[in-house]
């Protein structure tokens, strides 16, 4: 059970030349090594006053104090002078050399003891440096976990490390030499720190844990957090109590390890993003729900308060063409380029912060900065070509952290290449729909249309001819009636092959079946489909298959005079999903009309493949007179 023993703080986070261990011997020690008072300087000094002293005080006595006295008086006036003031000297010149030299050997004991310890916080910064740059190498947050546990036994010299990490409701503990006992104590401990107890507001705490065999160990606890949040702590076992080197190498490892983490997070969070974006990206191909699909990624990203999307228009004016957090926008603003915020980042075509929006910005750029206090803004560009602006924006000043641009530069990036293939794409679904209707006039023109002027003319013969000859005159009215059912039937082949397909409600499968089902009752064929294992396909992937399929079917309704049709869809062996249309019907040569329209809104066999292989995938077209046809369309996943 963890009892708590109180908060200790555990010095500072960094590793520099004075933070673990002695940072100075003290101005006494220095003194006695280096200074003026050493015994080597006092030496010399001796060396010239003593005999001088002594030469005075035998000339003073010789002088003053021996014509005082008489020849017993002078006999024994030396003799007493001379026995004192040797061994006084003798004496005394001694203890000062032995005072002296105690005084160094303390000093040299201090700097061996000095030396002794730098040394040790040296090997200390040394594993500290190591343990940090595994943390840098580790692949992902596992590794670096497996190395903090690692690295702060291995230093610290802990009996066992204990780290929580995730959600307080199921952060699992990992660590090095845990027993269950001791994991169930660290989430504990963690749940202690996260709700304020053991050492509320420090960094460190020191505890007790009492086993249920009556084992007690020293604890010693950091909280871990980045964004600001709690997101786990680290735990340290001990026999004794540990060092003070130990603890505060435990404190630096423990706020690295934080640091680490947190960008390592970061990094996974941004990849995760990206991959995200990208995938939307890919299936959508609405350019309103793909520019709002990529403002929210970036919005959420930063936890902006509100962004818009720029596009330019006409070469020169950008129009505000998505936008989230400022509401319904009843007109749309637009700026020129160079004009605004919005205009000049375009101009500049770099990535602009704004720590501080002043009155006059805010009321003159409209909607989306009405309500801000900083903003960042990011040019879209592909191949050098500008194409907008994106634009996020928040309440609060200097909310926007620098380091997040190049990120942001990423997401703006693809968001390019995605309005650059989107616009393409509907200008090219724009030149379609031009097309198609071309096509469908033409049909019209050389089948419906000349099959009810034979039509009329049969009926005109037929009247005149009903007077005179009226068994002609049922002839021919017998032809106009044939035309007419055959013109019935092209009308409902066109209508058939025109009708609006719903891919998104129905799936492409189910679709497809739905299709070959009713192509059998309309055409009074035998059709059957055979659907095997697909991959995933995105939308657009979807749409081109099936148009492909549509048009295949077709062209066995109109061209083929085929009894049976069979459909397959599967995987490749080369992994891409394909679709194969087999008849029997009389075949032809597909070199002869490889580039020919060959129905009402349809598409040549060339139209076909290069539709196809726009998508990195293939078509094969198989057929000989009298032999059938098989076309079969493959795509990548």
């Amino acid at each position: 059970m963890p009892t708590s023993v109180g908060p200790t703080s555990v010095g500072p986070t960094s590793v520099g030349p004075t933070s673990v261990g002695p940072t100075s011997a003290g101005p006494t020690l220095v003194k006695r090594v280096t200074g003026e008072e050493s015994l080597s300087h006092h030496v010399r000094l001796a060396r010239l006053w003593l005999p001088l002293a002594i030469v005075g005080v035998v000339v003073v006595y010789q002088l003053i104090v021996v014509p005082l006295g008489g020849p017993t008086f002078r006999f024994w006036a030396p003799l007493l002078f001379y026995g004192i003031l040797g061994p006084l000297a003798t004496y005394v010149t001694l203890n000062w050399i032995a005072r002296e030299a105690k005084a160094h050997e303390q000093a040299q004991a201090d700097l061996a003891r000095l030396y002794r310890e730098l040394r040790s916080s040296h090997e200390l910064l040394g594993a500290i440096q190591d343990v940090t740059l595994r943390y840098a190498a580790a692949p992902d947050i596992e590794g670096t976990i497996a190395v903090a546990v690692r690295g702060v036994a291995k230093v610290t010299g802990a009996e066992a490390v204990g780290l929580v990490m995730g959600p307080a409701e199921y952060g699992a503990a990992s660590g090095v030499g845990l027993t269950p006992e001791l994991a169930a104590d660290a989430q504990g401990r963690d749940a202690d720190l996260r709700r304020g107890k053991a050492g509320s507001g420090q960094r460190e705490a020191l505890g007790e844990y009492l086993g249920a065999d009556g084992e007690r160990l020293v604890v010693l606890s950091a909280p871990l957090s980045w964004g600001g949040r709690p997101e786990g702590s680290l735990h340290a076992y001990y026999r004794g109590a540990p060092s003070a080197g130990s603890r505060e190498a435990f404190g630096i490892l423990a706020s690295q390890f934080s640091a680490v983490a947190e960008a390592t997070n970061l990094r996974m969070r941004d990849l995760l993003t990206l991959i995200e974006v990208d995938r939307r990206l890919r299936a959508e191909g609405n350019l309103e729900r793909l520019l709002d699909a990529v403002l929210t990624e970036m919005m959420a990203r930063v936890a902006a308060g509100a962004g818009g999307v720029f596009l330019l228009e006409d070469g020169s004016r950008l129009q505000l063409r998505a936008s989230l957090g400022i509401g319904r926008v009843t007109v749309p603003p637009s700026w020129k380029v160079g004009e605004g915020i919005v205009g000049r980042v375009a101009l500049k075509g770099e990535p602009t912060v704004i720590e501080r929006l002043g009155d006059a910005e805010r009321a003159a750029s409209g909607p989306l900065l009405k309500e801000a206090g900083s903003a960042v803004a990011l040019p879209l560009t592909t191949d050098d070509r500008l194409l907008g602006v994106i634009v996020l924006s928040h309440a609060d000043e200097a909310h926007f952290d620098r380091r997040a641009i190049p990120f942001l530069g990423l997401l703006a990036t693809q968001a390019s290449l995605a309005v650059r293939n989107a616009t393409a794409y509907l200008q090219s679904e724009e030149l379609a729909i031009v097309e198609e209707r071309a096509r469908i006039a033409r049909e019209i023109h050389d089948g419906v249309a000349q099959l009810l002027a034979f039509s009329l003319l049969k009926l005109d013969l037929a009247d005149k001819l009903l007077p005179k000859d009226p068994e002609k005159a049922r002839q021919s009215l017998g032809q106009a009636r044939d035309t007419v059912r055959e013109t019935i039937k092209e009308v409902r082949r066109s209508i058939f092959a025109l009708r609006p397909v719903d891919l998104e409600r129905h799936g492409f499968v189910e679709t497809v079946r739905r299709y070959v089902a009713d192509f059998g009752q309309q055409n009074d064929v035998q059709a059957r489909i055979e659907v095997g294992e697909l991959p995933s396909l995105s939308v657009k992937q979807e749409a081109v298959l099936f148009r492909i399929f549509q048009e295949a079917m077709h062209n066995v309704a109109k061209h083929a005079r085929a009894s049976e049709v069979a459909v397959r869809l599967g995987t490749a062996p080369d992994g891409m999903a394909y679709v194969t249309v087999t008849d029997d019907g009389h075949g032809f040569d597909p070199q002869s009309v490889g580039d020919r329209v060959t129905s009402a809104g349809g598409l040549g066999l060339k139209q076909m493949r290069e539709r196809v292989e726009a998508r990195g995938g293939r078509l094969d077209v198989t057929s000989q007179a009298g032999g059938g046809t098989t076309v079969s369309a493959a795509i990548p996943s």
